[in-house]
């Protein structure tokens, strides 16, 4: 198994007009990524609409995304699910399709408690012998995993990462000092991957990857492998426009996509309610996309 480590790109879900998934268009995603030098990619994610999608579609796409990748990038499985069981089950699912790992944020409506985060997770780690990345992005799960919880769940066999998607960099110094780096650290944030890098993360999962692939790799060969901020710096402020925008313009499915199909791959649709682009949108990130070239 390869290690999970480095710039994983979080794949979109592109969807044609009638509301199906362009299952080839996203192999073609997955398989121009591998060839831009990515350390992974990630399918079912945030990005990828994973609450928007019926139990077959989430079935292949998994499929489609581990069979394009076809060993040359690691893949790891959106898993996440309200019941500790239904996760269970996607992430038995992830293992059976040959993912490296499966991502798993904690059952969001019912807003449990620390100690039923931990049970969850722990009946997940006891069931399947798949590593496990913690999604803690209390902005959309309404669930903020608190240091204290990530130090319970770095205990677990097979509970081993977590993407931070706090927007708060303190946390990384936290949770590495609690858990004794036992958890390893992914920036989840877009504009804070310099940052996070500096504090010790190991990963950054980022949306940017899916059209500046390149420049995002670059980054981390220079903070993390090379320990060079003023080189890290210096690419960072190239992407940073781009960062930026996707974190506080909004629709930022609908701009990854939009980018995407820009540059002749598969950006698609977004599922409804969400709205197209207009016109001043796209031309923002057409921008966007001649500062990353």
């Amino acid at each position: 198994m390869k290690t999970i480590y480095g710039v994983y790109v979080v794949l979109t879900t592109p969807f044609d007009g009638t509301g199906a998934i362009n299952y080839e268009g996203m192999a073609k995603n997955v398989e121009w990524l591998a060839s831009q030098g990515v350390h992974g990619v990630v399918a079912l994610g945030s990005t990828g609409e994973f609450a928007s999608l019926n139990d077959e579609q989430k079935r292949r796409v998994g499929r489609t995304v581990v069979d394009a990748a076809d060993g040359k990038v690691p893949v790891l499985l959106g898993a996440s699910a309200e019941t500790t069981e239904k996760a269970i089950e996607y992430v038995a699912q992830a293992k059976d399709l040959g993912a490296a790992g499966a991502l798993v944020i904690p059952p969001w409506y019912y807003l449990p408690t620390p100690e039923e985060i931990v049970y969850h997770y722990e009946k997940i780690s006891d069931a399947v012998s798949l590593p496990i990345m913690v999604y803690n992005n209390p902005w959309t799960s309404k669930v903020d995993i608190q240091p204290e919880t990530v130090a319970a769940l770095s205990r677990l066999k097979n509970v081993t990462h977590i993407k931070e998607s706090t927007g708060d960099v303190r946390r990384i110094a936290e949770i590495r000092t609690l858990t004794q780096d036992r958890m390893t650290v992914f920036c989840g944030w877009e504009d804070l991957a310099f940052e996070s890098f500096a504090a010790g993360a190991k990963g950054w999962i980022c949306v940017v990857g899916n059209f500046a692939p390149r420049l995002s790799v670059s980054l981390f060969q220079s903070m993390v492998e090379r320990k060079d901020l003023d080189a890290g710096w210096t690419v960072y402020k190239r992407l940073l426009p781009a960062l930026r925008h996707l974190e506080r313009a909004g629709k930022m499915h609908q701009t990854v996509k939009y980018a995407l199909d820009q540059l002749g791959l598969c950006g698609g649709e977004s599922t409804h309610p969400r709205l197209p682009l207009v016109e001043k949108e796209k031309e923002a990130i057409r921008r966007l996309l001649k500062d990353v070239e």
